[in-house]
């Protein structure tokens, strides 16, 4: 929806330099319910206040991956609308707001930009200043990953980075600096301030962890496991009114093992273990905990910009400040090494990461999770924290359907510019309305792309599909957690919104894109399918599958011939969630019979338990493929969320 005219508002503009600060606050993986004040039990203070002074919206949508959701928010529509990576077919909100007098600065995380650079005029997108990293993730304590930092043009390597540096104090101080600036200059400040908190690696100060996992003196938050903790933040949510009092949870898909079952410890390296678990959703725990201490320093910076005991200087009731998380909560995956700990930089390993059980926490009370389209990967908390401005009651609880690309036109109508009539119109509608208390019809649709999922929201309709799973359909009105798939019961507005996908790909052009648009078959695939081996074609039974017969027999078709020469002491093994015994293993050589073949059926695979959740872990190298010319080590299986897990039926039963 395209802006046409320069909207003034008298009340909260009294000239440029009076104009309304906005700062908007992005975490990096955090869940819908991560928050206290969305019913967490990581405690979040400093954006509970925010909350309390302000609203919170329970029906926000975002993008399902970090740089779809990021592009989107300064492209104003969804990243493939925009062009994908560096938004070509969109105008910049900076661009726009700096044209309206704003001093504008990017700070954090940047995914999504990748020419991004503040010395080219050309490629600024709008900021004046950018302070961060242009990449995927990092390690908070070292600045390490397969990104490129930048400070306004400046690049430079992380072992530049100051001894003391944690990431996400170092991104509140260079906000705070760029503000101060602003206000120096009696310039309205228009930010974002994107961390990259709680997204993985799981690096956390010991303070901060230490809230949650120090047995030593009695605390472990997380033992209980993320089946009791999960009910225990539902039943806060509905006290809190973030849900309804009837709302059910949705069961857990094969990817996520019975708490129970797991070890207290274990000295199998790819074991899930109780003690370890506990102790990584701490570091996440610890992140969001210090992502929360530096909004209180945010918050208290705006009171009192030049820290003098003078709040007649404040900024805070003159500034608009939104937080919200760029997706749902994530379940990482890659191996942990257990010697690892989430505040040293020794024996570091692939750093600490989280899992499907406690992002199904994160995500409470929605499934699915980040990559894919069910609820729980595309709502985000929101809170909105306005007091000069804003006519809704403090601590209001808002269900209006708001987008991320909603962001765009607000924050351009709260500056009072003008969004330029020769562009791609923009996707968003800007929500200042609500904020003022006045009444509004706004369209509830929205759109989600991510290679590995798709899905259309329209009013209380949603179409979703995982992979290349059956799209389904479900009646958020009356199923808001997407348990009872209608398409059967409801075809005529299965139709509708079946058409009204293809005609948004057709319309961005990315309707025979077979990543994007992937080809819908006729199984259900469970979540972690797409995470089968580089090596291999197909894996019977299916990665992450349920309602396995118990007389399966394990195959593995790979993308060439196999070999076994110099793989003496590596091995492929069979394990049930709850024991410790490895059920079945095999260690070829190069005399085996399946040697220069390029599929294995394991005819003395055991037959299995019913109604039993089982995983097949292997060693790096137990098997090597002959692949684009080359003998390729098979890379290894553990049990990470990127591992082999399956589910037997519940009665036992024969393959036909």
């Amino acid at each position: 929806m395209a802006m046409g005219v320069m909207v003034f508002y008298p009340s909260i503009c009294h000239g440029q330099s009076n104009k309304p600060n906005i700062l908007l606050v992005v975490a990096d993986d955090l869940g819908y319910s991560d928050l206290s004040c969305y019913g967490s039990e990581i405690q979040t203070p400093h954006i509970d206040q925010l909350a309390k002074d302000g609203v919170r919206f329970n029906k926000f949508y975002v993008s399902p991956m970090c740089v779809t959701s990021r592009a989107a928010l300064i492209a104003g529509m969804e990243y493939m609308a925009a062009g994908k990576n560096n938004i070509p077919n969109a105008v910049s909100i900076a661009s726009l707001m700096r044209d309206q007098g704003y001093a504008t600065h990017l700070v954090g995380k940047n995914h999504g930009l990748g020419n991004l650079d503040i010395a080219d005029p050309s490629n600024d997108f709008g900021f004046d200043h950018f302070y961060g990293f242009t990449g995927g993730q990092i390690n908070s304590f070292t600045g390490e990953g397969n990104v490129q930092w930048q400070e306004d043009g400046r690049m430079f390597e992380p072992a530049q980075l100051p001894a003391d540096f944690y990431a996400t104090d170092a991104f509140t101080d260079y906000s705070m600096a760029y503000m101060k600036e602003a206000i120096a200059e009696e310039q309205p400040f228009f930010g974002i301030l994107a961390y990259n908190a709680p997204h993985s690696p799981l690096d956390a100060p010991l303070e901060n962890v230490r809230k949650y996992y120090d047995p030593t003196n009695g605390i472990n938050v997380y033992e209980k496991g993320w089946e009791q903790l999960r009910i225990e933040r539902l039943e806060r949510m509905k006290q809190l009114g973030i849900v309804d009092e009837d709302i059910a949870l949705p069961e857990f898909g094969v990817e996520i093992p019975d708490w129970d079952a797991l070890p207290q410890t274990s000295k199998n390296s790819w074991d899930l273990q109780q003690d370890f678990e506990s102790l990584s959703r701490s570091a996440y725990a610890g992140m969001v905990d210090r992502m929360d201490e530096n909004v209180g320093r945010i918050i208290q910076f705006l009171k009192d910009p030049n820290n003098d005991g003078d709040v007649e200087d404040s900024q805070l009731e003159n500034t608009l400040i939104i937080f919200i998380s760029d997706n749902g909560g994530c379940y990482a995956g890659s191996y942990t090494h257990r010697e690892a700990l989430p505040w040293s930089q020794e024996k570091r390993g692939a750093g600490f990461t989280t899992n499907y059980g406690w992002a199904a926490l994160s995500n409470t009370p929605f499934g699915s999770y980040k990559h894919g389209s069910g609820e729980g990967a595309i709502r985000s908390p929101m809170v909105v924290h306005w007091p000069k401005a804003m006519s809704l009651k403090n601590a209001t609880i808002s269900n209006q359907m708001l987008r991320i690309w909603d962001l765009y036109p607000t924050f351009l109508e709260i500056a009072g510019g003008t969004y330029p009539a020769d562009q791609k119109s923009l996707m968003g509608q800007s929500f200042l309305p609500l904020l003022q208390g006045k009444s509004q019809e706004r369209e509830e649709f929205f759109v989600s792309t991510f290679y590995r999922s798709k899905g259309i929201v329209q009013g209380k309709w949603k179409l979703v599909s995982y992979y290349d799973s059956p799209f389904e359909l479900y009646n958020l009105e009356e199923d808001p957690t997407e348990i009872c798939d209608v398409r059967d019961k409801y075809p005529k507005k299965f139709q509708q919104l079946l058409k009204r996908w293809n005609q948004y790909t057709i319309k961005e052009g990315f309707e025979n894109d077979l990543r994007w648009n992937m080809p819908t078959g006729s199984t259900k695939r469970g979540f972690g399918y797409d995470r089968l081996n580089a090596l291999l074609n197909k894996a019977t039974p299916d990665y992450m599958s349920d309602q396995v017969p118990t007389d399966q027999k394990l195959t593995l078709n790979f993308k060439g011939k196999i070999t076994f020469a110099g793989t003496t002491g590596k091995s492929i093994r069979l394990q049930k969630y709850g024991s410790p015994d490895v059920i079945w293993s095999k260690d070829f050589d190069a005399s085996s019979l399946h040697e220069g073949k390029t599929s294995i059926t394991f005819t003395d695979f055991p037959t299995l338990e019913a109604d039993s959740h089982y995983y097949i872990t292997w060693d790096a190298g137990w098997v090597k493929v002959m692949h684009q010319g080359k003998w390729r080590n098979i890379s290894p299986v553990r049990e990470s969320a990127f591992a082999y897990r399956f589910k037997t039926m519940a009665i036992p039963q024969k393959n036909d």
